[in-house]
């Protein structure tokens, strides 16, 4: 995200924030984190670890896309996109399938975070789109 205008930063970090910020969490104390979104550690005693996959991925992942450069920016933004799409895919299927009953409300509190990342994601690609156009239009144009 170096170099980029801040009207393109501002949503790729706020993006980044948010999955650094909620991941650093999940990954720190898992307990805790399952406390927080309702999750019973004796119901599922596997769940820490899951959580710590998931944590340690998004952390790495923020880390790089606040690392990148302008032309790696991109990428590493569809990969986000992809990512938290199955995401929300996922979670949707696992409720249609009954894994979860409606109690469960962190299913929804982390789908929502994910569509918030989507969201911010898309937002920024585009603009970043239209930066690239309006940028070889004027390197068009000078010549």
């Amino acid at each position: 995200m170096r170099d980029q205008v801040w009207y393109i930063a501002v949503p790729i970090g706020l993006m980044c924030l948010i999955r650094f910020s909620l991941s650093a969490f999940g990954y720190a104390n898992p307990q805790w984190f399952m406390d927080e979104i309702g999750l019973s550690l004796a119901a599922n005693p596997q769940m820490p670890y899951a959580i710590r996959a998931w944590a340690i991925r998004d952390i790495v992942l923020a880390i790089l896309v606040v690392l990148a450069s302008k032309r790696d920016v991109k990428m590493l933004l569809i990969g986000c996109v992809a990512i938290d799409f199955t995401d929300i895919i996922s979670a949707y299927l696992s409720g249609i399938a009954g894994l979860f009953d409606t109690a469960d409300g962190w299913l929804l509190k982390l789908t929502s975070t994910a569509i918030a990342a989507l969201i911010l994601e898309l937002g920024s690609l585009f603009l970043i789109n239209i930066s690239d156009r309006s940028g070889t239009e004027k390197i068009e144009k000078t010549y």
